[in-house]
């Protein structure tokens, strides 16, 4: 398994080529073993914390909504400079946040080791006629264990954002032919093409099968997540006061919207993205957006790296 680091423009430019030829790419030198350590521990108490509200003793599949419930543990996850810059060079400067998840399924029966769960492709997906086309949609994967063959690890169909594979209704559960298993480790993040083919596997361990999963989508689109709440409208009111076009349009405040999403589209898009992604760096206010950090810096849980990763 091939891994990409974000450190130099050219690590970059070879996790977006990789990212465009198989519709997905592992990212690495994004997190640390502590900030899984910190998310498996924040999955415990979003699951406690459910369970309180909705009244009942089931573990919820899915705790979604995190930067409004959790804003000094999500927000830096999201809102890391490397992990924008690359969701940039495949969606352009137009980022915004589509939904968070902590997930964690239960172990399944050991006969359905090495089974897909059900492959598809994503929401605001299309069948492929052919060609690569810039995702409308990517979803980062976070897993927070070994994904090891026990532990079921996300399987893709290398490719199958571009091209017209077909599986056959009864197929959906079954191995693929073509199929590759991401045998990642804690701190590796998934980046997948939302047309791309993929399944999760069964997992046969004790422990929950668990990932940290972030959508990214363009601001022309309809958010899961709601960020309208308290702290995402805090999150936003200071983001507007250093001047951050990033932080606001990853909250659905996106002041650049008309101009960047109806560009005339009469040449290739890719050739204006960097200079909108310079516009955006010159409207940072670099007083304000360094006091903003400083001040949360003591405010982050140990577990977080903070925005500067």
């Amino acid at each position: 398994m091939i891994t990409h680091l974000l450190d130099r423009p050219e690590d970059v430019a070879r996790a977006v080529d990789a990212f465009r030829e198989d519709g997905y790419v592992v990212l690495d030198g994004l997190f640390t073993a502590q900030d899984v350590a910190g998310f498996r521990r924040l999955r415990e108490r979003a699951v406690a914390d459910t369970r309180f509200t909705d009244g009942t003793d089931d573990r919820p599949l899915f705790v979604t909504n995190l930067v409004e419930r959790y804003p000094r543990e999500i927000w830096p996850a999201v809102s890391r400079p490397r992990l924008l810059r690359f969701a940039e060079a495949v969606m352009g400067p137009r980022v915004q946040l589509d939904s968070t998840v902590l997930f964690g399924a239960p172990a399944m029966e050991t006969e359905l080791r090495g089974l897909p769960v059900h492959w598809h492709r994503d929401r605001f997906g299309s069948f492929p006629q052919g060609g690569y086309a810039h995702p409308l949609l990517i979803i980062c994967f976070l897993y927070l264990q070994p994904m090891t063959d026990d532990a079921g690890p996300l399987r893709v169909v290398p490719g199958s954002h571009r091209r017209a594979v077909t599986i056959a209704p009864d197929a959906l559960d079954r191995p693929h032919p073509e199929e590759r298993l991401l045998a990642t480790r804690p701190g590796h993040l998934v980046v997948i093409h939302h047309n791309l083919l993929h399944s999760g596997s069964h997992s046969v361990l004790a422990e929950e099968r668990q990932f940290l999963g972030i959508g990214f989508n363009t601001s022309a689109m309809r958010q899961d997540d709601t960020f309208t709440g308290p702290n995402c409208t805090a999150l936003a009111r200071t983001a507007r006061r250093t001047g951050d076009r990033r932080a606001l349009r990853l909250l659905g405040r996106d002041d650049t919207i008309n101009l960047r999403q109806n560009a005339g589209f009469t040449s290739p898009e890719d050739s204006v993205w960097a200079r909108w992604a310079d516009e955006d760096d010159r409207a940072l206010n670099p007083a304000e957006d360094k006091a903003v950090r400083t001040a949360r810096a003591a405010l982050l849980p140990d577990s977080s790296q903070g925005p500067a990763a």
